[in-house]
């Protein structure tokens, strides 16, 4: 088994912009979580802890709307764009010069997804795919050397289930490098292809995922030996202070593991995704079992022949990017052309004229 660490390291480290756009947007993230803390353990101190327990729970509901707005119109397009510039990278070795990585991204999600909606729409249909897939068809328990009792095979799915923001992350690098205008349908190939390869791709993807358990511990346990050696010189009576301040530590371990380990991570099963299904052809049996047992399997299907039958519409490449047979099309045919035709013989003209083609039909 080959985890591909090593190289996906050296490909992360060409995206250095990226990482500072991550720790910008969880930095920012951060430094809102601590106010609310030191906000809560001033709660707690002047009104008790039952008073801070309620403010806990208040901030949770408000924390996870405000999380999902942020994951849905901040976090999609940066994942989504850092993925193009890493497929960029392993398939042409290079990005285009004198752009920048996180512009150059942002255009390439929004030239194939359009809107941002789009994009959260295929990762949740590739998601739910994936794991009605995961419980149904393959049989996980045989690809792991674990004993099969009832929790073990219950922990065992919930580290399968978790690793599947890796692989949907593939399938959308997959989008990436085919080119694929039809994104529904290049999601339904992505999906079919880990069909056929998903031995290798799950034990990656799990392997990486139980990786990124003890990153997240040991960074977490950086941050608590200094937060902690904080939390023991406070007075007794400042126990939700001190509660605060163990929440910030795991807060900042898990922060860590967003900007620094995850990019490896997706990195790493985006090789192993591209590598085993390289010289793969989607196959119509796999299709047709696929959607036997998943119903956005199949959803994704009517959403792809719907695009293909002209009622999608296709990405437009940015201006930067589009090319001038593109642009010839867009022009109406000259009107010389037209005058050019000669008119029918008089003695032809039978009345009835047919009417004249249409040159500026759509384009499907």
């Amino acid at each position: 088994m080959n985890l591909h660490v090593g190289r996906a390291m050296r490909i992360v480290f060409q995206t250095s912009p990226y990482l500072m756009y991550r720790a910008a947007v969880y930095g920012a993230i951060c430094g809102v979580t601590a106010i609310l803390l030191l906000f809560l353990a001033l709660i707690g101190y002047v009104f008790g802890g039952g008073a801070a327990a309620v403010m806990l729970l208040i901030g949770l509901a408000a924390g996870g709307l405000g999380a999902r707005l942020l994951r849905e119109y901040i976090l999609y397009l940066m994942r989504a764009g850092h993925v193009a510039v890493i497929t960029e990278i392993i398939v042409r070795d290079k990005l285009p010069e004198g752009v920048s990585q996180t512009q150059w991204g942002s255009d390439k999600v929004k030239m194939y997804f359009k809107e941002i909606t789009v994009l959260a729409l295929i990762d949740q249909m590739i998601k739910g795919t994936i794991r009605i897939l995961n419980r149904t068809l393959f049989n996980v328990l045989s690809i792991l050397p674990i004993p099969g009792t009832d929790g073990a095979k219950k922990a065992i799915q919930k580290v399968v289930d978790f690793s599947l923001t890796y692989i949907d992350e593939s399938i959308l690098a997959y989008t990436f490098k085919t080119e694929n205008e039809n994104v529904y349908e290049a999601a339904q190939k992505g999906i079919i292809l880990y069909c056929q390869a998903w031995k290798g791709l799950l034990k990656n993807a799990v392997a990486l995922t139980v990786l990124c358990y003890a990153f997240t511990i040991g960074a977490a346990l950086i941050f608590l030996i200094p937060l902690g050696a904080l939390a023991f010189a406070l007075p007794e009576t400042w126990a939700v202070a001190k509660f605060a301040l163990f929440l910030l530590a795991l807060f900042l371990g898990f922060s860590l593991k967003w900007i620094l380990f995850d990019p490896i991570a997706c990195t790493a099963t985006i090789l192993t995704f591209l590598q085993e299904t390289k010289d793969m052809t989607p196959d119509p049996a796999w299709e047709e079992r696929i959607a036997s047992v998943s119903d956005k399997f199949r959803d994704l299907k009517q959403k792809a022949a719907a695009h293909l039958n002209g009622k999608g519409t296709p990405p437009t490449a940015p201006p930067d990017q589009a090319t001038p047979d593109a642009t010839e099309q867009e022009q109406p045919p000259p009107a010389e052309a037209v005058e050019e035709q000669p008119p029918p013989e008089p003695a032809e003209d039978t009345g009835n004229d047919a009417p004249a083609e249409d040159d500026n039909h759509e384009q499907p």
